[in-house]
């Protein structure tokens, strides 16, 4: 075994170098910047959607648990259980849904796999499950797509942890691990797209479980994140890139159902997420910015989101948030989105899903807003 697998995401590298944040006290309302809090007090937030009656569905990542993951036999300091889930939201309060789905966290970097995203395809919720495998100290549940059945249990449709086993990608990473490091999911026409990060590779999955390979982006290391539908077809794909996030070194592809690869934005840095708005426009995470070339390479409170201004431009609509996770539109246009993507104390607690109106005026900053009152004050913390 190589030495340099112990390290399972090149972007968890630097979490135990710094301190994290917390909301800033004493300065402008959250009501008077245009944001709202959905929830607040949830553990480890990740992605999210509604279904047609409107109700909104969140991943929670979970906080691991005591089983060690393990590569070619040997621990590597992740330790894995059952404690992600998927939530329901109404208001403000947070609702088990699907619970038991396999959680790792790595826990000198802060960094949690789990329960990453979910979508509905055909009427049906799905969910991208990242904490699974041996790697991930669950050895009995793989990473892949679950289906949620009308009872609350999960159904494994998809056993990315075998199939990455017998389809490497044609660049193995330094910190590449055999069962993948799942990022996000994009329903399509009649399949699911979903992103490797680490592995490099644009995969899409059928409703009864086939996994194709569409793009192995791995060469030179992009580390593919975000994902959002093109409406000619395929996904778009942002990418993070590996340590030190060079500013202006991440971009978004385009990668056509046949595979096909060409840049469509550039000039961007340290992508988590993306998402297309109700004008058409592509708008990017940026999970930090002014990124540094030695540790801790980031620092707190300058990811952002922007808005794609021209194939190489960009224009800030949200500044000054504390390391940004993912974004999504909701039926009343506003811009939704969940933070940190890792926090102190195992993230217990600490996550929150905003809402941002962009109709008062950009750049919105969430740098300086008072801290956010509990959304569900009588609930206490939800269950990861």
């Amino acid at each position: 075994m190589r030495s340099a697998r112990i390290a399972l995401c090149s972007a968890a590298l630097l979490m135990s170098s710094f301190a994290f944040p917390v909301m800033a006290q004493d300065a402008t309302p959250v009501a008077e910047s245009g944001v709202t809090p959905i929830a607040t007090g949830l553990t480890n937030p990740r992605g999210f959607t509604w279904g047609d009656d409107g109700t909104l569905y969140v991943a929670l990542a979970g906080t691991g648990g005591e089983i060690p993951g393990t590569i070619d036999g040997a621990e590597i300091g992740v330790f894995g259980g059952p404690s992600s889930s998927v939530v329901t939201v109404d208001n403000g309060c947070a609702t088990p849904l699907v619970e038991g789905i396999p959680s790792g966290n790595w826990r000198d970097a802060s960094w949690i796999w789990g329960a990453h995203d979910v979508a509905f395809l055909d009427g049906q919720l799905y969910v991208l499950s990242a904490g699974g495998g041996i790697d991930f100290g669950n050895p009995d549940q793989p990473s892949g797509i679950l289906r949620v059945e009308n009872d609350g249990t999960a159904t494994v449709v998809a056993d990315f942890s075998t199939w990455s086993l017998t389809n490497p990608p044609a660049f193995v990473s330094p910190d590449y691990n055999p069962s993948g490091s799942l990022f996000d999911m994009e329903a399509g026409a009649d399949r699911l797209w979903v992103s490797d990060a680490v592995g490099g590779r644009i995969i899409t999955v059928t409703p009864d479980g086939v996994i194709n390979l569409v793009a192995d982006i791995s060469d030179g290391h992009p580390v593919p994140t975000g994902l959002a539908a093109a409406p000619d077809g395929g996904v778009y794909v942002g990418n993070l890139t590996a340590i030190p996030f060079t500013d202006g070194s991440a971009k978004v592809i385009h990668v056509s159902p046949d595979g096909a690869v060409t840049d469509f934005w550039t000039g961007l840095t340290a992508i988590n997420d993306i998402a297309i708005g109700p004008d058409g426009m592509l708008y990017a995470v940026e999970m930090a910015t002014g990124n540094l070339t030695e540790p801790p390479f980031v620092s707190t409170g300058t990811g952002r989101v922007v808005r794609m201004a021209g194939p190489g431009l960009s224009a800030p609509v949200i500044t000054g948030i504390d390391f940004p996770a993912y974004i999504g539109f909701g039926a009343d246009g506003a811009l939704y989105l969940t933070t940190p993507g890792f926090s102190p104390d195992d993230g217990v607690g600490h996550g929150s899903l905003l809402r941002i109106d962009l109709t008062v005026g950009v750049p919105v900053p969430l740098a300086g807003l008072e801290a956010i009152a509990p959304t569900c004050p009588d609930a206490g913390t939800p269950k990861a």
